[in-house]
């Protein structure tokens, strides 16, 4: 093995772990998991803002259909 080989493996790891960190880190916010005030405790969800969630989330799925083969 040569040090070129060696060194892309190393890169390959590292920007692994990178890439992999941020889409986890753009999930949670995106689910809005930690961070300050994002929980609302038990009955304080409003109906209008759930039905608008549901809608995103509707809206998501259908968008991501397009791309899936099955």
């Amino acid at each position: 093995m040569n040090a070129n080989r060696i060194i892309d493996m190393i890169v390959r790891q590292v920007m692994r772990r990178l890439v992999n960190t941020g889409v986890n880190k753009g999930i949670d916010l995106a689910s809005r998991k930690g961070g300050p005030g994002t929980s609302n405790g038990p009955g304080k969800t409003s109906a209008p803002r759930h039905a608008q969630n549901l809608r995103q989330a509707q809206r998501v799925t259908r968008q991501m259909r397009r791309f899936m083969k099955f």
